[in-house]
């Protein structure tokens, strides 16, 4: 089967990680088309931006996907969101959508601040929707959300080259929710406390700059604002970080084995912080049961398992 993956922004590089994992690890075909690029410069099969800029760049376009129809995954918006609907329209694929061939993958800000659109939608057109089920803020509201993981990128993160005698604390400040004040204001006290400790706040860069970066760090403050763990602590866990991030009990009842340290305060970063840096043995430790949890869960072998068998039960229902 030839699968299409349409993203706006492909939070977190979702749909190019998985139609890569199609390819490599299924019997399917697939194809990731992005329609909006961020500073992030997620790596993609096709970007619809290059093609509007001939007059026949779209027909170039609906060539290079032409087969690909089997089956579509779309993911941030809906068909009928602009801009999707403006190039399923011009693709010509908006009128062969249904229930039995789309799959739309939730994440990010757009349906966690839109949610009753989304919900609507689902009672309407009878979309189903998958994504992470841990992330309450979105799961809970729009509808229901069958349960696929995120997908670690475990093939395009470096060998981790953490400092010995050092202790680099990461994180990445892209809203003020996540803690960046709180962040700042820890790191501040830390690093007068201790000469071994730095702060690393990574903002600004690429993907790949900015795993470079994480690779060099032992530890990763993930975020105050979602209550659960995001990409930045899948790709820690994965580099053997210690990781901290807020954690509902939710989050809990679903990964007991999750060892993401909660923190649900400043003060509690900070305390927490102050133990890790005194016991650096507990730092590795740690590390090494977050890269078993990555393998276990987030791994691309284990997460396109199911994805394959979501796909053949929409088609048969």
């Amino acid at each position: 089967m030839n699968i299409l993956c349409i993203s706006f922004w492909d939070n977190a590089q979702q749909l190019q990680l998985l139609a890569e994992s199609l390819r490599k690890y299924t019997e399917h075909d697939a194809l990731h088309l992005n329609i909006q690029a961020t500073y992030l410069d997620y790596e993609r099969d096709l970007y619809y931006p290059d093609y509007k800029k001939s007059p026949t760049g779209i027909l170039e376009l609906k060539e290079k996907i032409k087969g690909y129809d089997d089956f579509f995954i779309l993911a941030e918006l809906l068909p009928e969101d602009m801009p999707m609907k403006q190039v399923l329209e011009e693709l010509g694929i908006h009128r062969l959508l249904s229930r039995k061939n789309v799959i739309i993958r939730t994440g990010g800000s757009i349906p966690r601040n839109n949610p009753e659109h989304y919900l609507f939608a689902q009672i309407k057109h009878g979309y189903v929707y998958t994504g992470a089920y841990h992330d309450y803020s979105i799961a809970s509201k729009i509808g229901f959300v069958a349960p696929t993981r995120n997908i670690c990128p475990v093939d395009k993160i470096p060998t981790p080259n953490p400092p010995k005698d050092k202790i680099r604390i990461a994180f990445s400040p892209t809203k003020k929710e996540k803690g960046i004040e709180e962040f700042r204001r820890v790191m501040d006290s830390l690093e007068k406390e201790y000469d071994n400790v730095k702060g690393v706040a990574i903002k600004g860069k690429t993907w790949r700059e900015s795993i470079k970066i994480k690779s060099e760090c032992n530890i990763t403050f993930d975020q105050f604002m979602i209550r659960t763990y995001g990409n930045s602590s899948i790709e820690s866990m994965y580099l053997s970080h210690a990781v901290l991030s807020r954690l509902d009990a939710y989050t809990r009842m679903l990964y007991p084995d999750l060892p993401v340290i909660n923190v649900d305060t400043e003060r509690d970063l900070y305390k927490k912080l102050k133990w890790l840096i005194e016991n650096p043995k507990e730092i590795r430790k740690i590390g090494e049961e977050g890269k078993k949890f990555i393998d276990k869960y987030h791994s691309p072998k284990v997460v396109v398992k199911q994805w394959e068998a979501l796909i053949e039960h929409v088609k048969s229902t």
